[in-house]
């Protein structure tokens, strides 16, 4: 399991330091401020006649600010050493006056990669660092050195890929791929900013090239998706097809996969009896419980699983081992069953070309039900997959290789459909009576949450919620249904009491009851009311319907105007009526995309604002003078 998948030294070596600033700008802003700028970043991939090949890297970077060199006086190589090595050919600093000063022997050192600490049954990661000395803003720091492989990671497969962040500036970047003639090279770009270069052919070589430079520098804002999804992006490679990826993965799983006898007795053991849909139940459930997950960067462990039976026996493994291990026990009852590759990042088509290195996690592909499976998701149902899974490319490996998407979460029902019953009293305290049902992945986040909290720290856990989220009052119970279920709806019912709303009189405020989480996946997008790139949101199908009973004698001065907006990107709405005594407050939020496109994002940002300004509405209470 990879979900953060640090990008392949050999083969995307270039594109980690234009990364290297904003790798998570989905969730965190950078400051508008250029911190580093790349002078020059040259990678050249060669490929021998007996498989091996040799990367060569050339960086010049030049920080900036003190936060640049802070970032990029150290560097890290990644690597499998199990069949690589790498060697610094030149390595150091140059000051603005044209002083340079090497980087000593004893600054670069070799250290294991984190997952092969983790799991170093699984990996055989290995980091180069390189620090350099005398660093500060102004100065140029450079570096020269190669990957040397034994094999490519995918038999017969080489492939080079980078991407341009945008907002690090880049005077020239080039990435150019050698192989012999009896190879084909496919090249292709995201974009049209890389420009293709030609290249004297050697004998019996042949040769692609891209360049570019990026001058303009922006930055994306927050609630973007992965920059793969619409940055700059190019990709040589010797295969045409994803096809070709799956064909060379299955050469290096199917052995993986091969039934024993122990393998066998343990499948029929854990589906007791059960067949076809039931049995795949039954043992995913069985694989959540009882295989723990490990994340691997298989940049650095290779695409090669472990056996299914050594997985079985230690209990662990990364997606890849756990992947081969479910389809192996579904195999045993005569289930078909493929690994799928996928990345969990927030992208949402394939890259422009075929390079291995756009997938970093394993799922199970189950064609008689249509179904996708992560064993290393614990709290994952047979139909709903974790939302850093959903609606990506996915390419089923197997007997029928293709190229396809995983399903976007089901909204035919409420993700979240809330029923609150509330009763004010003239004192300012409300009782609360609260009645949630959350399906697809708003129930694994709950489930997630929980992570087992039983009995008094369970309680002690939702209280502290409570009052961190500035309620005075007591949440006095709550109680689950089918919490352990993992294919059923979880429901939650609360009861609390929430005190000081309002200080009593002749009239009244307060803050309009509504269901505040409707605007949180909205919240991102309020500042902004237009954006030049994509937009990432999570797809959504919520309601609520609120009754607040009245303190006797008390009528709402005015009811806020209902609101019913329709949008391309979807649709918010909020009903207020009084009946006699009961206020009812109805709300319906629904997000069917995880990307709204730039031309389309003043329908979000309304739909946020209005959302958003529906949190804020007061509610004026007026007694009415008896007469």
């Amino acid at each position: 399991m990879t979900h953060h998948l640090t990008r392949k030294a050999a083969l995307l070596t270039a594109g980690f330091i234009l990364l290297n600033a904003s790798a998570n700008l989905a969730f965190a802003r950078e400051p508008a401020q250029v911190n580093y700028q790349v002078l020059l970043l040259r990678q050249e991939l060669s490929v021998q006649k007996n498989g091996a090949y040799t990367d060569n890297i050339d960086r010049v970077i030049q920080p900036l600010t003190m936060a640049g060199v802070q970032s990029q006086s150290q560097m890290q190589i990644g690597y499998p050493a199990n069949f690589a090595q790498v060697h610094i050919l030149e390595a150091y600093t140059e000051t603005a006056s044209g002083v340079k000063h090497s980087v000593p022997a004893d600054a670069i050192y070799t250290q294991s990669s984190p997952d092969a600490l983790s799991a170093p049954f699984l990996s055989d990661g290995r980091i180069q660092s390189v620090v350099f000395p005398a660093v500060a803003p102004g100065d140029t720091l450079h570096i020269r050195y190669t990957i040397h492989y034994n094999h490519p990671y995918l038999p017969g497969i080489y492939a080079i890929s980078t991407l341009l962040a945008p907002n690090v500036p880049v005077s020239k970047a080039q990435i150019i791929l050698h192989a012999p003639t009896s190879q084909k090279l496919y090249a292709a770009q995201q974009g049209d900013a890389w420009h293709a270069v030609s290249i004297r052919h050697a004998k019996n070589m042949t040769s692609r090239s891209f360049e570019t430079s990026l001058n303009k520098v922006s930055y994306p804002p927050l609630g973007s998706p992965a920059m793969t999804q619409y940055a700059p992006l190019a990709v040589i490679s010797t295969a045409e097809h994803w096809t070709d990826v799956a064909e060379a993965y299955n050469q290096l799983a199917t052995p993986s996969m091969q039934m024993t006898p122990e393998l066998q007795k343990a499948a029929e053991h854990i589906a007791h009896g059960a067949t076809g849909l039931d049995a795949v139940k039954v043992i995913y459930h069985w694989m959540q419980k009882n295989i723990h997950s490990v994340s691997i960067n298989y940049a650095n462990a290779g695409f090669t699983p472990p056996s299914a039976s050594s997985t079985l026996q230690r209990g662990v493994g990364d997606s890849n081992a756990n992947a081969a291990l479910l389809c192996t026990l579904l195999h045993a009852v005569h289930i078909e069953a493929a690994p799928a590759i996928i990345s969990t990042s927030a992208r949402f088509h394939p890259y422009p070309a075929v390079d291995p290195f756009a997938f970093g996690h394993f799922l199970v592909y189950v064609p008689a039900y249509h179904l996708f499976l992560d064993p290393t998701s614990r709290y994952a149902g047979i139909h709903s997959l974790p939302l850093e899974d959903a609606g990506r490319p996915a390419l089923i490996t197997g007997k029928n290789p293709r190229m396809t998407q995983t399903p976007l979460p089901d909204l035919s029902l409420p993700l979240i459909d809330q029923h609150t019953q509330l009763r004010l009293s003239a004192s300012g305290t409300m009782r609360d009576q609260t009645v949630e049902i959350r399906r697809g992945y708003a129930a694994q986040d709950i489930r997630s949450a929980l992570m087992g909290s039983k009995g008094r720290m369970l309680m002690k856990g939702l209280r502290n919620g409570f009052y961190e989220q500035g309620d005075l009052g007591q949440l006095q119970s709550m109680a689950f249904q089918n919490r352990e279920k993992l294919d059923q709806p979880l429901g939650l019912k609360t009861s609390a009491v929430k005190d000081g709303l309002f200080i009593p009189g002749q009239s009244v405020a307060m803050i309009m009851p509504t269901d505040t989480s409707m605007a949180k996946p909205l919240q991102a997008f309020t500042a902004e009311s237009v954006r030049t790139t994509p937009s990432l949101i999570n797809p959504s199908n919520m309601q609520s319907d609120i009754s607040l009973k009245l303190p006797q004698g008390y009528q709402p001065a005015y009811l806020p105007k209902n609101i019913d907006v329709q949008t391309s990107v979807g649709s918010y709405s909020i009903h207020y009526a009084l009946s006699g005594q009961t206020l009812k407050i109805d709300q319906r939020l629904k997000l069917p995309e995880f990307v709204v496109s730039a031309k389309d994002y003043p329908a979000l940002h309304q739909l946020a604002i209005l959302s958003s300004s529906s949190t804020r509405e007061g509610l004026l209470l007026v007694k009415k003078l008896k007469r």
